[in-house]
């Protein structure tokens, strides 16, 4: 089936172009058959953490008050299950640890530009989207910095496929700073860690071409299979309840 008349008039975002390469099959129930989404505990649970690293950073509430904050709105914030208890325990064990620990500043930055930074673009003819966290700047230049719920990274491909999202959002900053940035950043508030990276126009380059050949992918697909992945499909995927991939799927029958 020829898609294409969905496809253009979509805005292509990392994570849009990133669903595909993780699965198809999401990718056609989420974006072309646009099936209902369900949320996660642990989506939730870094949103939560995400709206109060803005508010602070947009100086909307005081350092001081970000752990109680968070205790206060946990519980209205993250209202799905974890799939353990021991899971819930952690993690909201360590969101308290990091905002009770959190000094106001990331790294060496000397200033914050942009923050929650939503943007529309294009590229490579291309309409893009996408939502840049922080751009601060420090003495060395420009940063991008993306606040990550993750835990330790699998390996290094996994750190390096994340990559992709910041040197996309590289593209942004040298469209409206008029340089690139010199640095980007991984603020992993889960660990408490700062993961830095020197920015690379090289590999940059490489990023935006798997971004705009992925595009090109979907585009020519005619089949959506799936990469089945027990935890991530019966815990994470948004559309799980549409897939019978998933524990947690809903016949026809019972919908």
């Amino acid at each position: 089936m020829d898609n294409s008349f969905l496809l253009d008039t979509m805005d292509w975002s990392y994570s849009r172009v990133s669903s595909f390469d993780q699965c198809p099959r999401m990718f056609d129930l989420t974006y072309l058959q646009c099936m209902d989404r369900v949320d996660n505990a642990f989506a939730q649970w870094g949103s939560l953490a995400h709206s109060l690293l803005e508010r602070y950073f947009r100086q909307q509430v005081e350092l001081w008050d970000l752990s109680g904050l968070y205790e206060k709105e946990y519980a209205r914030a993250v209202t799905e299950r974890f799939p353990f208890p021991r899971l819930e325990d952690s993690y909201y064990e360590r969101g308290m640890e990091y905002f009770d620990n959190f000094g106001g500043q990331l790294g060496d930055e000397e200033e914050v530009l942009a923050v929650e930074d939503r943007y529309t673009s294009t590229l490579g003819g291309r309409p893009v989207v996408g939502v840049i966290d922080l751009v601060p700047r420090n003495r060395s230049g420009l940063i991008v910095c993306d606040h990550k719920s993750r835990g330790k990274w699998k390996s290094r491909e996994e750190r390096r496929k994340y990559l992709r999202q910041l040197n996309l959002y590289a593209v942004r900053v040298k469209e409206v700073y008029g340089e690139w940035p010199r640095e980007l950043w991984f603020n992993k508030f889960r660990e408490g860690i700062l993961d830095r990276e020197p920015f690379n126009i090289v590999t940059a380059q490489e990023d935006i071409d798997w971004f705009l050949h992925s595009i090109d992918d979907i585009y020519k697909a005619r089949n959506f299979p799936a990469k089945p992945d027990r935890f991530f499909c019966d815990y994470l995927c948004s559309v799980r309840e549409h897939c019978e991939h998933s524990s947690q799927y809903v016949t026809e029958e019972y919908k």
